[in-house]
């Protein structure tokens, strides 16, 4: 049944079909839909009320394009100047959209699902939760052995390292993921500390003395301290020799181990680690304290080698992700760590404002492309600080050369969305595109703050549209936000209890396709609503931290009048 689930995506926009977000619109935003094959002799639409169904809305319904990426006949449906607060459908002859939303505190329960997955993936405790019934006891317990002796263990020895959350559908640990998802949620209360400051995602610390998103960062931070070496540098993931089948994390005995250092997990840890030193002062200033003690013993660390060191041997990944070069993950971001240094040095001279991290902001700067955050190049939150951040305007130049590293991706990304029928700026359709489509559209929101070009916002919240249902689909990427959405998340503790779980944001669309389950090499259909698809559709902790900033920061950006 999950293969025919699956395999009827595919034709589904082939019959007419109105596809459009499913969460639904601010007042003040654009709202397009799409009329889905009908090609073009459509003359008029209306929106009705979603609970008596009477018409509120009539509107000229608009132009036809072919995308050329699905081979879709799009017509264009503008409501835009439909502002009242209510629930409706899009109807067009006899069809009809899914329900949508229209008001000004529609994303506050999507958000909270995004968020809740956090506290559902994590490590070493117990959780009986009533809200999704999840359930299991705590975990993993015993992490982890030391894969191979290095300068501070002798192999075997187990080091304590439990706690973290569990990185996506399988049950590893990575400091790569959960350092760029840590960035993205403290990026997120540093910029908008009223709104995150206030925001309830009902886990067990809320309601406690400090925001929620503080304390489920705080999850991610302090397994990370437990993963750093005497000497600052830092093991980079746990997991054991095969990967778990049919297993709840509780029941997952076999022996995990603790595999050895990286400078690009150094790097990156010691990026949010210094964060976390000035974002937590208020809250936990002696926690803040050791946050910076540790980022600073990580960079003692990185200073002591000039180039990426990555302990490895054959064999380290046959139980859990790679998370380095290779086949499937090969940019070239990730055959050195300057840009995971860069990341690091600024967010450190944010904090600190010490002479040594400025000479390493200038030194490696004007060489930095403007790609999306990720783990692969973590290095756009520290362009993003350099142009925005209160401690950095007084470094001029740096700003100047990295507006123009903006303002000419937003350029490249407008093209590409010009280009594409459903109005993608991610053109990559690979591993994680999902994530990808999110971050590009918070690179559009920087750009419109740089400009107040309006292009630029709407251009982002086309983005969220796409990921929210506004695709080929016709289908929402997050289980459980919209009416259709993903169903059968790649997620073992799921497959193992025949359950489902919401706010699980899947990877998407991948043309290399490697668990061979969907479509290969057609864009954006490469995708398939299978839980054996581990390559179009798993949820992991950073993939949620994208769309959680790209939701986030939309929300928190006021749209100019006009549409």
């Amino acid at each position: 049944m999950l293969l025919l689930l699956g395999v009827l995506l595919c034709p589904l926009a082939e019959a007419k079909t109105v596809v459009l977000n499913q969460v639904g619109y601010l007042p003040t935003w654009p709202k397009i839909a799409f009329l889905v094959n009908a090609e073009g002799k459509t003359k008029q639409a209306e929106l009705l009320d979603a609970t008596d169904r009477h018409s509120v809305f009539k509107f000229k319904a608009g132009t036809s394009k072919k995308d050329p990426q699905t081979q879709d006949t799009l017509q264009e449906l503008n409501f835009s100047t439909f502002d009242k607060v209510g629930r409706y459908i899009v109807k067009v002859g006899d069809v009809e959209s899914h329900p949508f939303a229209i008001g000004q505190d529609i994303y506050q329960q999507p958000l909270k699902l995004l968020f809740r997955s956090y506290y559902l993936q994590r490590c070493g405790i117990k959780i009986d939760d009533a809200e999704t019934k999840l359930k299991h006891e705590a975990c993993h317990l015993n992490d982890a052995v030391i894969a191979r002796e290095d300068n501070a263990h002798k192999t075997g020895d187990r080091v304590p390292t439990t706690g973290g959350w569990h990185d996506a559908g399988d049950y590893g640990k990575y400091i790569a993921t959960t350092a760029v998802t840590i960035g993205r949620l403290l990026a997120l209360y540093e910029d908008y500390p009223d709104f995150f400051g206030k925001f309830s995602s009902d886990i067990p610390e809320s309601g406690n003395t400090q925001p929620d998103i503080l304390d489920e960062a705080q999850v991610g931070l302090d397994w990370m301290l437990a993963m750093q070496r005497p000497d600052g540098a830092l093991y980079r993931k746990i997991g054991g020799d095969a990967w778990p089948k049919g297993l709840t994390p509780d029941q997952n005995n076999q022996v995990r181990f603790l595999y050895p250092i990286t400078t690009p997990e150094t790097a990156k840890a010691a990026a949010a680690w210094a964060m976390a030193a000035r974002v937590y002062q208020a809250s936990q200033p002696e926690k803040a304290a050791k946050y910076l003690e540790a980022a600073k013993l990580s960079w003692h660390y990185l200073e002591s080698i000039d180039k990426q060191f990555f302990d490895f041997k054959e064999g380290d990944n046959k139980g859990s992700g790679p998370y380095m070069y290779n086949k499937t993950d090969n940019d070239l971001s990730l055959t050195y760590d300057w840009d995971d240094r860069l990341w690091a040095a600024t967010e450190l001279l944010v904090t600190t404002g010490e002479e040594k991290y400025k000479k390493y902001v200038g030194k490696t700067l004007p060489a930095a492309p403007l790609n999306p955050f990720e783990w692969k190049d973590p290095s756009a939150m520290a362009l993003t600080h350099i142009l925005f951040h209160p401690k950095l305007q007084p470094y001029k130049p740096w700003r100047a050369a990295t507006k123009k590293k903006f303002l000419d991706r937003a350029k490249k990304l407008m093209g590409n969305l010009t280009d594409s029928g459903y109005r993608i700026a991610n053109n990559r359709f690979v591993w994680s595109s999902n994530k990808i489509t999110a971050e590009e559209g918070i690179i559009l929101i920087n750009a419109y703050n740089l400009t107040k070009n309006k292009d630029y916002l709407n251009a982002a919240v086309a983005q969220l549209n796409y990921l929210l249902g506004r695709n080929h689909f016709d289908l929402s990427f997050v289980s459980g936000v919209g009416s259709h959405a993903v169903e059968n998340v790649s997620h073992i503790y799921l497959i193992a209890t025949k359950s489902k779980l919401p706010g699980l944001f899947v990877g998407g669309p991948n043309e290399l396709e490697q668990s061979d389950i969907g479509p290969k090499n057609k864009g954006p259909l490469s995708y398939i609503d299978d839980n054996r698809s581990y390559a179009t559709n798993e949820y992991a902790i950073d993939y949620n931290a994208s769309l959680i900033g790209l939701m986030g920061i939309l929300l928190q950006t006021p749209y100019p009048s006009g549409h």
